[in-house]
């Protein structure tokens, strides 16, 4: 009897190990849309993130000024997500045009799952112990013809990408330390990759690129620094870029 006791309470351990978190949930089914960039804009100096849908920082925030306590909150929460309508939207006609409806969960979710979810998103939303940000710390270097040439496209952070509970930096070109990792790679000394850089930074072309097409169709190529640097200088920024990232 003693045996079948544990078992049970070993199978129902389980079962509770095994359901889905709220933010495993939120991950799961509203991510894409209502945390992840799509793009950035950039309007007057100010830079702001492009999403598919409202971004959930500003959906909470919204809902908890329209509603008077988390249980309105979350009953709120669980019948759009079932049956959204244009006339229970918290947005403008404007904003739904731009966006569309979302489309439902009803049937997706258990009622459990989307109680689950809803109280997520009132108290626990953004304090996820397991959300690691993968933002780079840029240490400042005296690499000064980096700082004035490349620095602009290859380090500055244009954006954030929020999905799956990390963040990451989205930036004009790809990461410069990605790119210094990618060269030492294919290059077998300090040689090949200064001699690299310094022709890639004069004459750039997709064929010699590093990337895939599609890395180069979504950043576009880099412009050439021919005749903006001197020998001397080129050879110090790449010999700067192997000896620093």
């Amino acid at each position: 009897m003693k045996l079948k006791s544990i078992i049970i309470s070993s199978l129902f351990a389980s079962s509770l190990v095994y359901a889905q978190s709220g933010s495993s949930l939120f991950n799961n089914y509203c991510s894409s849309c209502h945390a992840e960039v799509i793009g950035v804009n950039e309007t007057g100096g100010d830079i702001t993130n492009i999403y598919e849908a409202p971004y959930v920082k500003d959906i909470i925030k919204t809902l908890k000024k329209e509603t008077k306590n988390e249980t309105e909150f979350i009953s709120f929460i669980k019948d759009y997500i079932n049956m959204p309508s244009k006339r229970k939207s918290l947005y403008s006609k404007k904003a739904l045009k731009e966006f569309g409806l979302m489309p439902s969960l009803n049937g997706v979710l258990s009622d459990d799952e989307s109680t689950r979810l809803a109280k997520y998103l009132y108290s626990d939303y953004g304090k996820d112990k397991t959300i690691k940000n993968n933002t780079n710390n840029v240490i400042e270097k005296k690499d000064s013809l980096f700082t004035t040439y490349c620095s602009g496209c290859h380090t500055e952070v244009l954006g954030v990408n929020e999905t799956g509970g990390v963040i990451t930096n989205i930036y004009g070109a790809p990461y410069i330390k990605d790119v210094v990792r990618n060269l030492k790679r294919e290059t077998k000394t300090k040689a090949e990759f200064i001699s690299f850089i310094k022709d890639y930074i004069n004459m750039p072309t997709k064929r010699k690129s590093l990337y895939s097409k599609k890395a180069v169709k979504k950043f576009g190529l880099m412009p050439s620094l021919s005749g903006v640097l001197t020998d001397k200088e080129s050879s110090k920024l790449a010999n700067d870029l192997y000896k620093n990232y």
